[in-house]
């Protein structure tokens, strides 16, 4: 039988090509699991919030609606929680808390916890979460004003502060929906998760 040739320089280049593509693959596959677990916990949270209210009494309410008090509207405590939530972004390995959100209808602030100090050089931050996903809904909401579909006021915009090098504050304005405020904050949190990671 004749001996099998070696692989020459091109075979071995392509197989590591091929390689690392997968790698990327893997980790990319990995991370999008990673996103859905988090999302998914999310879901659950404004379930046992919602005290389990079925999807089709859910679908078509906005924020605003859902803040609204469900009882005794003149109660001044059920007021300000209507005007402002706050919420816990935790690490769901370990309860780790990772930033405060403060909510209103309008805006979305998420700040980093004390002892949580982040730079948003550090990926995931810059490349995912706000490239592609702040940047993804400023982005279809500028294609809605160009259209007339939507006052330029009402469009989403966003802001990272940064105090020392390290992340601040995360302010998005006008995010609209709650879908997006969900995905918004579970993603967030990923982020963050991943970033002290790689600390």
């Amino acid at each position: 039988m004749p001996k099998s040739e070696p692989p020459n320089e091109v075979q071995v280049k392509r197989a590591a090509e091929l390689r690392e593509w997968l790698e990327s693959k893997i980790e990319e596959l990995e991370t999008e699991l990673q996103k859905l677990k988090d999302m998914q916990l999310v879901v659950d949270s404004e379930l046992r919030r919602s005290s389990f209210v079925p999807a089709t009494e859910l679908k078509g309410q906005d924020v605003s609606r859902a803040a609204e008090p469900e009882k005794n509207p003149t109660s001044p405590n059920q007021v300000a929680k209507s005007t402002e939530e706050p919420r816990q972004l935790r690490r769901s390995k370990d309860g780790l808390l990772i930033a405060n959100a403060f909510i209103t209808p309008a805006k979305l602030v998420v700040i980093p916890a004390s002892d949580v100090k982040l730079s948003q050089t550090i990926p995931p931050f810059q490349t995912f979460f706000v490239n592609r996903i702040l940047k993804g809904y400023e982005s279809k909401d500028q294609e809605l004003v160009a259209t007339g579909k939507l006052n330029q006021a009402e469009a989403l915009s966003y802001a990272v502060e940064e105090k020392d090098g390290m992340i601040s504050r995360v302010v998005v304005n006008n995010y609209r929906d709650k879908s997006r405020l969900n995905e918004i904050l579970s993603t967030v949190n990923w982020a963050m998760t991943r970033m002290l990671e790689k600390k």
